[in-house]
């Protein structure tokens, strides 16, 4: 989802949706941990960067 919205921000709400669907209930820290995760794996800590109060965005580190 990152990689098909590059510089769009992704709130938390669409990418929860996105990764568990109509789950009944998933706890927000869930979607920070996974974040965490996937920055860690693909070195990505200047390129997946938080946008606070609202979410995420996949940015190159030199933008």
């Amino acid at each position: 989802m990152f990689l098909e919205n590059k510089g769009i921000t992704l709130t938390r709400e669409a990418l929860i949706d996105f990764v568990w669907g109509q789950a009944e209930y998933v706890d927000e820290n869930a979607l920070s941990v996974c974040v965490k995760r996937l920055r860690d794996k693909l070195h990505a800590g200047e390129t997946i960067r938080t946008v606070y109060g609202i979410g995420y965005v996949w940015r190159k580190a030199d933008e």
